[in-house]
């Protein structure tokens, strides 16, 4: 019988093992590569990018203090290298810690950013320093976790029906002169 319940146990706990962490399951819903991938093809519809960066797509893996949002920049900046080329244009992938909004935005001018994304673990309260902070900017802002669309980021993936969905904030687009197109919006599940 001992022998029986400890292969249950060990069983039981190979399941366990291989189960997403709860909060990374809730907050990263599409696997961090098919993000860049989905993200990097939708970027060249954007009508505004190629002349955000000034002849070059320049995007900023912005972390925060955590496992998760180290080992998300990691296979984000990994899958981002490579594309050497998006929209047409030359890019380029840096990865910088969050230190608030109003830092953002200036690193997003002096820069001349065109992408910010957003590792998991950011806040609803960041989300919105970071949309406020950003407004009247020129950046398209992504989020590894859709919950972070309509509290200030434009654009996020969700998984609807075990397909990946592109997630955009309209009003927040307009805020920060993203313009997608009518072609690709019809893709998107679109909030205003």
């Amino acid at each position: 019988m001992r022998g029986r319940q400890y292969r249950t146990w060990i069983t039981l706990a190979a399941v366990i093992a291989s189960l997403p962490a709860r909060g990374r399951a809730e907050d990263v819903p599409v696997p961090v590569n098919l993000q860049a991938d989905l993200l990097f093809m939708i970027a060249g519809h954007d009508h505004n990018l190629p002349a955000r960066g000034g002849g070059e797509v320049r995007t900023l893996v912005l972390t925060k203090a955590s496992d998760d949002s180290t080992r998300a920049a990691a296979q984000f900046k990994a899958a981002a290298a490579a594309k050497a080329v998006v929209a047409g244009l030359p890019h380029s992938v840096e990865v910088a810690r969050f230190t608030g909004g109003p830092a953002l935005a200036e690193a997003c001018k002096a820069k001349r950013l065109a992408i910010v994304y957003l590792t998991p673990g950011f806040s609803v309260a960041d989300a919105t320093a970071i949309g406020q902070a950003l407004a009247g900017g020129n950046v398209l802002t992504v989020a590894a976790s859709p919950a972070m669309v309509k509290q200030g980021v434009v654009l996020g993936f969700d998984l609807v029906a075990g397909r990946a969905k592109l997630l955009v904030d309209l009003t927040q687009a307009a805020k920060q002169h993203v313009a997608f197109g009518p072609d690709v919006l019809g893709l998107m599940a679109v909030s205003q």
